[in-house]
Formats: structure tokens, sequence, C-alpha cells
């Protein structure tokens, strides 16, 4: 029973030290990789002093954003790549999916039957029939999205290619600052 007592204690103590140990031992790494090689012994040797934290250039872990800026007629519309089709979408809240009319639909390699058409859907032009379809990757800057649901109507019903909430909802977070709309991922 002592043992494991003692073996409890000697993980709960290492518990608390070991991210300490982690901690200097990155900052170490992150001092010496800016340090020429002479100073890098003398900077190890000197353990009076704190080290401090350094900051170096880019973490891509802290996500990726894009940045869009509020155009003329109060929208946001950006440059994208659907399945490696270029072209502008509107940012599009209120649009429940990403919506493609079948001509930008065969120019991303999608295809559809007549009998696709199945779903009916409400737009501001009114109720028409659409097909579900699965988009590989939508880029808007750094942000990449994959297997992205979206609808497809006929020509006459969609103009504009709409980047709805099937996108939007698998971004970290979306919001408007100052003009512009942020998408972070």
């Amino acid at each position: 029973m002592w043992r494991y007592l003692f073996g409890a204690l000697v993980i709960g103590g290492l518990a608390t030290e070991v991210p300490k140990m982690l901690e200097r031992y990155e900052e170490n790494v992150a001092q010496t990789k800016s340090v020429p090689a002479q100073d890098t012994i003398a900077r190890n040797i000197s353990i009076s002093r704190p080290l401090p934290k350094v900051v170096t250039g880019h973490n891509p872990y802290l996500g990726r954003e894009a940045h869009i800026k509020l155009g003329p007629h109060g929208q946001f519309i950006a440059s994208a790549r659907l399945n490696g089709y270029h072209s502008d979408v509107l940012v599009d809240t209120g649009a429940s999916a990403v919506a493609i009319n079948e001509t930008t639909a065969h120019r991303m390699g999608i295809y559809l039957n007549q009998s696709d058409f199945k779903y009916t859907v409400h737009t501001a032009n009114g109720p028409t029939k659409a097909a579900m379809v699965m988009i590989k990757e939508i880029e808007i800057g750094r942000v990449v999205v994959r297997d992205v649901r979206a609808l497809v109507s006929r020509d006459k019903s969609l103009n504009v290619i709409l980047l709805g909430m099937t996108f939007l909802n698998r971004l970290k977070k979306y919001e408007v600052n100052q003009g512009t709309l942020i998408l972070t991922q």
C-alpha cells in the first residue's frame, strides 16, 4: 500500500514540474536558434537571470484567416476556388447552404441528371428545384474547407455563387470588424 501511495506522490510532483521544465527547454531552444554560436555557450552557462520569452515568426497553429472587404453595394464578395474553379462568391449568412447554378457545377466537374433536381428550395425569386452535391474543396485565401454540401439550381434561378452556412458553419468563427469580414479557420 505504501508503494502505491509513494508512487502517486512522485507522479503528482512530476505532473507539476514537467510542464515548467518543458517551458524552460522551449525557451532555451528558441534562444539558441536566434543567437550566434559563440554566444550560445555563455548564455547556457549564465543561469542567474530568467530567460525572456521569445516570439518567433508565424505560428501555423493559430488558425488561418481570410479578410474580405465590404463591397460598394454593401455585400461581401470574395475571390474563391471551388474544386479548382476560380470565381467570385457572395457571402450570404441568410443562405442555409452553398448555392451554385448548373453552369458553375459543370465548370467544377459536377454533372447532374434531370432526376437529381428533386429538392424544392425557396429563394428570393420564389421556389425552385435543386440538386444536392458535395464540393470537394472551397478555398478563400488561406481558408480551405473540404467536403462542403451545396445546392445546384437551374441557371435561370441563380446567377451568382452564394457562400452559405454549410461553408460558414465549418469555420472556427466569422465576424465583421470595421467593414471587413474575417473568416477564421
